[in-house]
């Protein structure tokens, strides 16, 4: 019990002097977040990549600025919705075997966020992806927390800790979160259309029976 005790202590001990090696950091003109001290910063492919071992997780970063070869036109709240939902599908595609775990669309201040969970069992344990979608001037963020199962008890706390650290602009909301013109497709992002179809097909399908009960009443 005694050594139980001394063991609960040293880990308390030695989560307060983790906290503290974590300092915030000015990723972009944007966004600031806490990361550990010693992190890596990679610009690969039109992209930021940045990465850093945590003591019971992984944190990893991308910026993804718009590009007009495909970026959607995002110029209301549906759209961004639909482009986070496209996003989401994405990350699961690209992940065998995955499943999306507590997904919802949120707010950090004023700014709209998808925040999910992918789960990936590898055959060697569980191992999840914390992970926040968000669109702002011109650039998608996706901030992820990855941790094994057997990690869970701690990795949760400090991942509330990354996440919770996340900061932008005062004045940033949902308008500067839609595109410029010149840096997207010019198209909206997938759904909509289908969505139009079938809306049209249902006022169709209303409009036909409307015309077919009118022609009785006249009959009769």
């Amino acid at each position: 019990m005694k050594y139980l005790h001394l063991t609960y202590i040293f880990v308390l001990f030695s989560m307060a002097a983790i906290a503290q090696e974590w300092k915030m950091y000015r990723i972009d003109p944007v966004i600031q977040v806490s990361l550990p001290e010693k992190f890596e910063r990679k610009d690969t492919l039109g992209q930021t990549l940045i990465s850093s071992d945590a003591p019971f997780g992984t944190i990893q970063i991308t910026i993804s600025p718009d590009n007009p070869k495909t970026t959607p036109d995002i110029e209301k709240e549906r759209h961004l919705k639909r482009y986070y939902d496209d996003f989401r599908n994405r990350l699961l595609s690209t992940s065998a075997g995955g499943s999306i775990l507590n997904e919802r669309d949120t707010t950090v201040g004023k700014l709209k966020v998808k925040d999910l969970t992918l789960a990936v069992d590898s055959g060697s344990g569980k191992q999840y992806r914390n992970i926040r979608i968000l669109h702002e001037e011109g650039n998608t963020y996706t901030f992820q927390y990855l941790f094994k199962d057997i990690h869970r008890e701690y990795a949760l706390p400090e991942s509330r800790t990354f996440f919770h650290s996340i900061r932008f602009p005062a004045d940033a909301d949902v308008a500067t979160q839609f595109t410029n013109p010149e840096n997207t497709t010019g198209e909206t992002p997938p759904g909509g259309k289908r969505k139009i179809i079938i809306s049209a097909g249902v006022l169709l399908i209303l409009i036909g029976i409307i015309y077919i009960l009118w022609r009785r009443r006249r009959r009769h």
